[in-house]
């Protein structure tokens, strides 16, 4: 869709049921008032006021800035060192910018982080994000994306997703373009799933992947550490530690 001003958006369309789930409804409202505050270019950008269709609403929607590229479902794998860094680099950059805020993601996947054709990285879709100092939006329990939950999604450690949490989102990106497969991976079975994330169990980067930079390696182990006090703190502290390394 070309605007007025010639800049291409994207129509985001959220079906809201015939009884105008009121949870759905928030968490649209949410994420287009969180997008609308943050100018950042590693976060996508909305680009209108949210709208409502029928009366009661079936559907909301509002337009983002068109990103080209693809996300990173369709990235593969093995990537070289230097990809790999600006994946962290730009993934933890676009976090800091939420966690300024005090907004955590909540539910960092592949297919929400867009690598465009330029070579930067976009973090979307925050429609999960939990405002630290605002009442909690409960929807059935932590969301979350199968393979690229955090042990605090089981609420193992601090009864919630923090910051840190983002921070283990984030490496479990980079490990996961660097080899092919997510740290934790989902095989089908939520029980054994379940059981290997409480304790963040996973086959180390170095063994992996042979020949990455230790210090590459380094922050990626520290960023998947099953408690979240002994990762980075938050998207800052983490793209620094890319950017070291």
């Amino acid at each position: 869709m070309t605007q007025p001003d010639g800049a291409e958006s994207v129509l985001k369309l959220i079906d809201l049921g015939l009884a105008a789930d009121p949870a759905a409804l928030e968490r649209a409202r949410r994420e287009v008032d969180l997008l609308k505050s943050i100018d950042h270019p590693n976060v996508v950008a909305v680009s209108s006021d949210l709208h409502l269709l029928g009366d009661p609403p079936s559907a909301a929607f509002w337009l983002e800035k068109f990103l080209d590229g693809t996300d990173l479902r369709y990235g593969g794998s093995d990537w070289p060192v230097e990809h790999l860094l600006a994946l962290g680099r730009d993934v933890a950059a676009g976090l800091g910018a939420l966690h300024a805020r005090k907004v955590i993601h909540r539910d960092l996947s592949p297919g929400n982080v867009q690598r465009l054709a330029s070579g930067r990285f976009v973090v979307m879709d925050p429609g999960f994000a939990k405002h630290t100092l605002r009442s909690v939006l409960t929807v059935g329990g932590q969301p979350g994306t199968r393979g690229y939950m955090t042990p605090e999604h089981l609420q193992a450690y601090s009864g919630a997703p923090t910051a840190a949490s983002d921070v283990f989102g984030c490496c479990a990106l980079v490990y996961s373009a660097a080899t092919g497969n997510s740290p934790v991976p989902y095989k089908g079975d939520d029980f054994e799933y379940l059981r290997r994330l409480r304790t963040a169990e996973h086959i180390p980067l170095g063994a992996s992947r042979p020949g990455l930079p230790d210090g590459l390696i380094a922050v990626i182990e520290r960023g998947l550490h099953p408690q979240p006090a002994r990762r980075y703190r938050n998207g800052d502290a983490l793209m620094r530690a890319f950017e070291e390394a």
